[in-house]
C-alpha cells in the first residue's frame, strides 16, 4: 500500500517544472521537520512517562508491602488488646466452658468500668436485645460444649458452696415457754413432736486487755538486800508485745494483707493506739531472733523432697542500691501437691530473676528431684549443670494458656458450630480438657495406683494431643501468630510435658505453686511495695510459714502464737533436736491447737440449756387438797 501511495505521488510531479518541485520539496521537508520535532518531544515525554510509571509502581509494591506488615501489626495488637481486655475485665478462668463463653461474648460489648461513662452504660446493660443476645450465646455455648462432650470433667452444673460452720463452737438453745403453750393449745392437749432449727451465726467482739503480772521483789537479810526477779523468756524485753497480739498482726500482714498503716488504725478500736513503727519493729525483732531459724529449717527440709514444685513472680524495693525502678523477685518452692505427708511452702526474695538463686538454693544437692515448672529459661539452665539429678517435668497450664490466648482472638460469632469444632485451637483446647479429665478422676490414688491408671488412661490422652499439634502446618498462612506460638511451646516442652506419665507422684501442671503466688500477688495490690530488703525478707519469712500451715491444715494464727511462745524457750540452744516439735504437723502442736480451740469454746460460746419433755398434765385433785 505505501508502494502504490509513492506511485501516486511520482505521477503528480509529472510535467511540473524545477521550481514547482523545488517548492513541494521544501514543503514536505518543513513538515518532516515539525513531525521530527513533535517526534523527539514524544520520545522525551514518554521516556519520563516511564520514570514516572517506574517510580509509581515501586512506590506501590512498598506501600502494599507495608500495609502487609500494618496489617500483620494489627492483628498481633489487636489479639494483644483482646487478651489484655480480658485479662483486665474479663473472668479470671480456666474452664473449658468457661472460655468459649469468653470468646463468643463479643456480640455484648465489654466496657471499662472505669471509663467516665460507665454509668451510661450500665444502664443499658439490660436492655432487651442485649438480655437475648445474652440467650442466645448461652444456647449457643451449651450447642458447642455438646459437640465435645463436657469438657471439664462435671457431668452436672456446680452447686453453689454453702456456708460451713463445722469448725465453730455451737451454744444450742431450746426456746419455749410451757405456760404459753398451754394458754394456747390447753393444759395436756398438746405434746413437743419435732423441733424446727434455725441457725445464725453470731459474733463476740474481739477485744484487747492488759495481763499485769507481779513477782516479788525479795528483802534479803538485815541488811535488806533487795534481789528482783528475772523475766526469763521474755519475748521481746521491756515491751507490751504478747504472742497473742503479735500473731495477730502478723496474720492481719501477710494473710489479710493489711498493711501496717491501716492496722494502725483498725487498733484503736481496741481501746489504745499502736503505731506502725512500733508494729514493724516487733516484727523484724521476732522475726530475726525467732522465726527466721523455722523457715530456714524448713527450706533445709523441702530441699530433701524428691518431687517439688516452682515459680516466681515480680516484688518491689524501694531503696534498693541498684538503678532506681529496678524489680525483684519472690521464688515459690513447695513440695509436690501430688506428695502425702507434711506439705511444705517456702517463699524466698532474690534480687534477679537468675539461675543464681536456684544455684544457691539446690546447692550441693545429691538426689534427683523432679521439680515442676513453666518454660522459663533459668530452670534448663540450671538443670543442665546438674549432671541429670535435676529433672524438670511441663506444665499444662501454661500450655493451654497460650491456645486460649490464640482462641481469644478469634470471631466466632459468624461461624457454625461445625466451623468451630474444625478450629485447630478449639481442637487443641478440647483434647487438653481430656488430658485434665482423665487425670483429675486418679487423685485420690496413692502413688503406684496413680502411675498405672496414667498409662491406661490418660497416656492415649496425651499421644492424641500431640499427634494433633505435630499435623499442624506452621506453614499456613492461616495460622495465627499465637496460634504458631502455641504449637511451637508444646513442641519445645514436649519431653518434659510427657515426663508426668512416669511417676505418680508429680503433677499434671503447676497450679499448686500458682496458687501459693497468689498471696504475694494480693499483698502487692494492696502494699504495692517494701521500703527496704530487710522488710522484703522478713515477709518471705512470714508467707512460709502461714502458707505452710494452712498447707498442713493448721491455723495460721495458732501456728504463729504457738511459735512465739516455744522460741523463746530455746533462745540459745544451738542445735536442731527441738525443730520437728515447732512443725505445723507435729503432733505436740497438733495438741496445743486442739486445747486452744477447747478453751475458746468454753468463753467464746456461752452455754445453753437441755432438750426437755413434754410436762405431764397435773393433777386438779391432788391441787386442791
Amino acid at each position: 500500500m505505501m508502494a502504490a501511495k509513492v506511485e501516486a505521488f511520482r505521477r503528480s510531479l509529472e510535467g511540473k517544472t524545477k521550481a514547482e518541485t523545488d517548492e513541494i520539496a521544501v514543503k514536505y521537508f518543513c513538515a518532516w521537520n515539525e513531525a521530527n520535532i513533535r517526534l523527539k518531544e514524544n520520545e522525551n515525554a514518554s521516556t519520563e512517562m516511564a520514570i514516572q510509571f517506574q517510580q509509581i509502581k515501586a512506590e506501590r509494591d512498598g506501600l502494599r508491602k507495608e500495609n502487609e506488615v500494618l496489617r500483620k501489626q494489627n492483628v498481633h495488637l489487636t489479639g494483644v488488646q483482646t487478651v489484655q481486655v480480658n485479662e483486665l475485665f474479663g473472668r479470671s478462668t480456666e474452664k473449658t466452658k468457661d472460655i468459649l463463653g469468653q470468646v463468643l461474648n463479643d456480640g455484648i460489648p465489654q466496657t471499662d468500668p472505669l471509663a467516665e461513662d460507665s454509668e451510661e452504660t450500665k444502664d443499658n446493660t439490660d436492655t432487651d436485645s442485649n438480655k437475648e443476645t445474652k440467650k442466645k450465646i448461652l444456647q449457643r455455648i451449651k450447642s458447642i460444649i455438646k459437640l465435645f462432650g463436657e469438657l471439664d470433667g462435671r457431668g452436672q452444673e456446680e452447686r453453689k458452696k454453702r456456708i460451713d460452720l463445722s469448725k465453730l463452737p455451737v451454744q444450742t438453745i431450746f426456746d419455749y415457754d410451757i405456760d404459753e403453750l398451754n394458754r394456747k393449745y390447753g393444759e395436756g392437749n398438746w405434746r413437743f413432736a419435732f423441733w424446727s432449727e434455725k441457725k445464725t451465726v453470731e459474733r463476740i467482739r474481739q477485744i484487747s486487755y492488759v495481763k499485769s503480772v507481779f513477782k516479788p521483789i525479795v528483802s534479803v537479810g538485815l541488811d535488806h538486800h533487795l534481789v528482783r526477779p528475772v523475766w526469763e523468756n521474755a519475748l521481746i524485753p521491756k515491751s507490751v508485745a504478747s504472742p497473742s497480739l503479735l500473731a495477730e498482726i502478723m496474720l492481719d500482714w501477710g494473710k489479710m494483707y493489711l498493711p501496717l498503716y491501716r492496722q494502725e488504725m483498725n487498733e484503736e478500736r481496741f481501746g489504745f493506739s499502736l503505731s506502725r513503727q512500733v508494729m514493724s519493729s516487733w516484727i523484724s525483732t521476732v522475726v530475726r531472733d525467732y522465726l527466721k531459724k523455722v523457715y530456714l529449717y524448713l527450706c533445709d527440709q523441702l530441699k530433701t523432697y524428691r518431687y517439688q514444685q516452682c515459680d516466681e513472680t515480680y516484688w518491689q524495693v524501694v531503696l534498693d542500691e541498684r538503678k532506681a525502678g529496678a524489680k525483684s523477685f519472690i521464688w515459690v518452692h513447695r513440695s509436690s501437691e501430688l506428695l502425702t505427708g507434711p506439705a511444705i511452702v517456702a517463699y524466698c526474695y532474690e534480687k534477679t530473676r537468675g539461675a543464681d538463686h536456684l544455684r544457691n538454693f539446690y546447692a550441693g544437692i545429691l538426689q534427683t528431684i523432679f521439680l515442676t515448672c513453666d518454660a522459663y529459661g533459668a530452670y534448663p539452665c540450671f538443670a543442665g549443670e546438674t549432671g541429670g539429678l535435676m529433672i524438670l517435668t511441663g506444665c499444662y497450664m501454661h500450655c493451654r494458656r497460650r491456645f486460649i490466648e490464640a482462641l481469644l482472638i478469634l470471631k466466632l460469632t459468624k461461624l457454625t458450630d461445625e466451623q468451630i469444632r474444625e478450629l485447630p485451637e478449639v481442637q487443641a483446647v478440647a483434647l487438653i480438657a481430656e488430658i485434665y479429665i482423665a487425670e483429675n478422676a486418679l487423685k485420690e490414688l496413692p502413688a503406684d495406683k496413680h502411675y498405672e491408671q496414667r498409662q491406661e488412661n490418660v497416656l492415649p490422652k496425651v499421644n492424641a494431643f500431640f499427634d494433633f499439634i505435630h499435623s499442624i502446618d506452621l506453614s499456613n498462612p492461616l495460622v495465627s501468630d499465637k496460634l504458631r506460638d502455641a504449637v511451637q511451646y508444646a513442641l519445645n516442652q514436649e519431653k518434659c510435658l510427657r515426663q508426668f506419665l512416669d511417676d505418680g507422684n508429680i503433677p499434671l501442671d503447676n497450679g499448686a505453686t500458682e496458687r501459693s503466688v497468689r498471696p504475694v500477688a494480693q499483698f502487692r495490690r494492696n502494699s504495692l511495695f517494701s521500703f527496704t530488703t530487710n522488710g522484703a525478707e522478713v515477709l518471705v519469712v512470714l508467707f512460709t510459714l502461714i502458707e505452710t500451715a494452712k498447707a498442713n491444715q493448721a491455723d495460721p494464727y495458732y501456728y504463729l502464737k504457738y511459735l512465739l511462745e516455744q522460741m523463746p524457750l530455746h533462745l540459745y540452744d544451738n542445735g536442731k533436736e527441738y525443730m520437728p516439735d515447732l512443725m505445723p504437723w507435729s503432733q505436740r502442736y497438733q495438741c496445743y491447737e486442739a486445747d486452744e480451740k477447747r478453751n475458746l469454746v468454753k468463753t467464746a460460746a456461752p452455754p445453753g440449756n437441755t432438750k426437755p419433755r413434754t410436762p405431764r398434765k397435773r393433777d386438779k385433785s391432788a391441787q386442791s387438797a
